[in-house]
């Protein structure tokens, strides 16, 4: 997915970027690539094991750190139906 690549070289011009998405706020970058890759009809993923969000764009799955398809079990975040881990990850992760 090169125009993902490539967007994602933007981000790592900065130090501390990788740090900041994937240790807290890694639901808000799925959400960047959510809508800057709109027109591909993405889906924001999510691995209950890792509590970790990534983005799926076409038949991948990538978060701050370019393609994590087969580095996570991800599931679409939509059809999490454990009402009170989602409840969680909302308070915890999302709504900080």
């Amino acid at each position: 997915m090169d125009e993902v690549s490539h967007f994602l070289k933007r981000f790592h011009s900065y130090n501390e970027v990788d740090d900041v998405f994937t240790r807290g706020c890694c639901y808000w970058f799925a959400i960047i690539l959510f809508f800057r890759f709109e027109s591909k009809k993405p889906e924001i993923m999510y691995d209950d094991i890792a509590n970790h969000f990534g983005t799926r764009v076409g038949d991948r799955v990538f978060d701050i750190t370019g393609d994590v398809t087969s580095e996570y079990q991800w599931k679409p975040w939509s059809e999490m139906d454990d009402e009170l881990h989602r409840s969680r990850i909302e308070r915890d992760c999302i709504n900080f």
